[in-house]
């Protein structure tokens, strides 16, 4: 009697187990992922943006890493695996069931992530060599915007100038970033939009006068005119840094 009812009592709590389903990832309602262009940035055009709501979320122009980044909280930086997840874009536009956290949108594109592209990623601590952007001795020269809109970049190739209206220093840092193919990390603590013109030609020339006339060192030149325009400091350091490091991802996602 004893054994029976012991076998029961097994059964009974193995049927409960089989009963209970795991609970599932947190997923948008309706979400559209298509392919945009390929390539480095070479117009504003092909900045990457990102807009967030309560309850939706629209990436235009956005690359792989960017989206993994975003997904999971971290810089751009800190995404590594195949050169493709720099250089292919994408627009990502999704719905959840109704208005949640930003946190749980980040969590829900995780899962978008991993079910349309099929990423898989392990994490590491590396030392890698970066930029590290701060505020010079002297303290900034950045001027806050006053205006209203959305971010505007104007180059002027006959003036050789670079005029930026309503810039975060995330805009900059990403920018330094793209050029000098290496981490940029943002140390200013400034968190205003901001309006800057770089006169590019003053530099080049200034820096090729006390060069003695040989092509200017692109690193040195920037560096001369964040500080001397915008009272910013850029110096390379070796961190140690969390890297996401991409071991699969399909570069053509599954259909909508």
């Amino acid at each position: 009697m004893l054994k029976t009812a012991g076998t029961s009592l097994v059964l009974l709590t193995s049927v409960a187990g089989f009963c209970q389903t795991t609970p599932s990832r947190p997923a948008f309602e309706v979400a559209s992922v298509r392919a945009g262009t390929s390539g480095r940035i070479f117009s504003p055009d092909m900045l990457p943006t990102t807009v967030s709501a309560a309850d939706s979320l629209m990436m235009r122009n956005m690359t792989l890493r960017g989206a993994v980044a975003w997904a999971y909280h971290v810089m751009d930086y800190q995404v590594t695996g195949p050169e493709w997840i720099q250089l292919q874009r994408y627009n990502i536009s999704a719905k959840s069931g109704g208005p949640v956290h930003e946190d749980e949108l980040r969590t829900m594109l995780q899962t978008l992530l991993a079910d349309r592209f099929k990423v898989a990623f392990h994490r590491e601590t590396k030392e890698q060599q970066v930029f590290v952007l701060s505020v010079g001795k002297n303290g900034t020269k950045l001027k806050e915007t006053e205006s209203e809109g959305d971010l505007s970049i104007q180059p002027d190739q006959k003036r050789m100038t670079i005029t930026v209206n309503r810039a975060p220093i995330s805009r900059l840092v990403e920018g330094l970033s793209e050029v000098f193919k290496a981490p940029v990390i943002d140390k200013t603590g400034l968190n205003a939009k901001y309006d800057i013109t770089v006169d590019v030609g003053k530099y080049m020339a200034d820096f090729q006068s006390s060069a003695g006339g040989t092509p200017p060192d692109p690193i040195a030149m920037i560096t001369m005119g964040l500080q001397d325009a915008l009272g910013l400091k850029l110096e390379s350091k070796k961190v140690a840094l969390d890297l996401l490091v991409i071991d699969r991802a399909e570069k053509v996602p599954t259909e909508n």
